[in-house]
């Protein structure tokens, strides 16, 4: 679990160059397993080979709910409420309908499956996941980052790069 944990924070350090933003995005996704881990005590889906897995890869998919959020923060401008603001109207719609919505569709599918152990261990376990996911994602991150966000990038102006330097001659 470890060597997943950190495999993680460095694609998230990679994708936000910020080990501030990936610390962050790493408590939200413990939040969204725990919380799905949760679900299943509820529903009374017991761990067993195929619940670990689905455990593991939904830390895969909970951290595009995070990371597109995050790295829309991360080039704001402004301070940390207005690049919250920045982040969920640039790419909040995108998540929704490219991530919530998408995975809904396909999870809904596996509802009417005749097998209890797709009904179980998919629909149930992944219609949670994409619930506890979008709320985590959507709602409960922007709250954080609007809190305690790490500062935004800095990054050098393009016309500065892109002007070669002046050789006068005289």
């Amino acid at each position: 679990m470890q060597k997943l944990t950190g495999a993680v924070f460095v694609v998230c350090f990679v994708v936000t160059s910020s080990l501030w933003a990936s610390a962050i995005i790493l408590i939200v996704l413990a939040m969204i397993v725990l919380d799905l881990m949760g679900v299943m005590a509820v529903l009374g889906i017991q761990l067993n080979a195929i619940s670990i897995v689905n455990l593991v890869m939904s830390i895969g998919i909970a951290v595009e709910f995070c990371v597109h959020i995050t790295h829309a923060f991360m080039i704001g401008i402004g301070d940390r409420e207005n690049r919250v603001r920045q982040a969920l109207s640039t790419m909040g719609a995108s998540v929704f309908s490219g991530i919530t919505l998408t995975k809904l569709v396909g999870v809904i599918v596996l509802r009417f499956a005749k097998s209890e152990v797709f009904v179980v261990y998919y629909f149930q376990m992944y219609l949670a996941l994409v619930l506890i996911g979008f709320l985590h994602g959507l709602i409960f991150l922007p709250v954080v980052l609007s809190l305690c966000g790490p500062p935004q990038k800095t990054m050098k102006r393009i016309e500065q790069s892109q002007t070669p330097p002046s050789n006068e001659q005289t």
